[in-house]
């Protein structure tokens, strides 16, 4: 039935205090250590550079545009269907490769960030913003083109780098 005991019992009652003493000397020198909590909206820590807040579509400063050309990639790769794109129609009716809305569902996004990686045009970014709670599910859906985010900070540098080399951008 159950397999015997490769040790005796008092061995096994000085294995059990060793292991006890062990875990007491682990929270100990927790104890002691600076603490890692933030006072929350008090303080605020520096977020990585790779923080995974929102999806945006930033303004590229040169052009004056997004950077995006339509090409759907990221409609295609999003798993949750987070994104729909509208192509833009030249007076002559054709389609041409700009989107007119980019139409992207906070509430579904799963912040996978496949969408910027699958993007060959760094179009998209996944941005700092990370207070997202609304108490209106209408407040998640969102249309990229039309908010013309521009980035700031440690993420626009490293956003610029991406297309126009290391040397481009302090």
């Amino acid at each position: 039935m159950y397999a015997p005991a490769p040790h005796g019992p008092l061995r096994q009652v000085l294995s059990g205090i060793a292991s006890l003493g062990k875990g007491l000397w682990i929270t100990l020198a927790y104890m002691f250590r600076r603490p890692i909590t933030v006072q929350y909206p008090e303080q605020r820590v520096d977020l990585p550079l790779r923080f995974r807040g929102r999806l945006v579509m930033p303004i590229d400063p040169e052009k004056g545009t997004s950077r995006c050309t339509a090409c759907m990639r990221c409609v295609r790769v999003c798993p949750n269907h987070s994104i729909d794109i509208e192509k833009a129609i030249d007076p002559g009716g054709s389609p041409i490769s700009r989107p007119a809305k980019y139409r992207y569902n906070l509430g579904t996004c799963m912040f996978c960030n496949l969408c910027v990686e699958v993007c060959p045009f760094f179009a998209l970014v996944m941005s700092d913003e990370h207070e997202l709670a609304t108490t209106d599910r209408s407040g998640l859906a969102l249309d990229l083109v039309a908010e013309k985010h521009h980035l700031i900070g440690k993420k626009a540098s490293w956003w610029q780098r991406k297309f126009r080399g290391p040397d481009s951008v302090e």
